[in-house]
């Protein structure tokens, strides 16, 4: 893993919750890769969340490009499925801070990279970003 630096975009940004918190998902082509942006859009959630639920989904002898693989697939999963998903947003600004964690991924579910890290919506309410009820906190940790 790398340390990802910070980017901003404007196109769709999926909002799901997984396990009660909120998180966002966005994508963008640079460089000639596709990368996916995935992060925590409920307050005082750290982006280092996706990667301890992460851990507690996956086998333990899974790397981390395994674990990014699993985190490109939830959010995918909720795109195209529209499972847990609190909202899709056809056309708004995001922006993803520095600091998180860059995954080459090969190619995954038409994603070539994944950057976790401190995400924002300006777009989205209190009510989109509040954490949701769940039936496995569990995995939230």
């Amino acid at each position: 893993m790398a340390t990802a630096e910070a980017a901003k975009g404007q196109g769709r940004v999926c909002v799901f919750s997984m396990f009660g918190p909120v998180f966002g998902y966005a994508s963008a082509f640079v460089d000639g890769r596709t990368v996916a942006y995935v992060g925590p859009v409920t307050p005082g959630v750290h982006w280092r969340k996706l990667w301890s639920m992460a851990d507690r989904c996956c086998r333990e002898r899974d790397t981390d490009v395994d674990k990014a693989m699993w985190i490109v697939s939830q959010a995918n999963r909720s795109f195209i499925c529209g499972s847990d998903v609190v909202v899709k947003l056809p056309n708004e600004d995001w922006e993803m801070e520095a600091g998180g964690w860059q995954v080459d991924l090969g190619t995954w579910c038409g994603q070539n990279t994944l950057v976790t890290g401190a995400l924002t919506v300006p777009a989205l309410t209190v009510e989109q970003t509040a954490v949701k009820r769940t039936f496995y906190p569990q995995y939230a940790g």
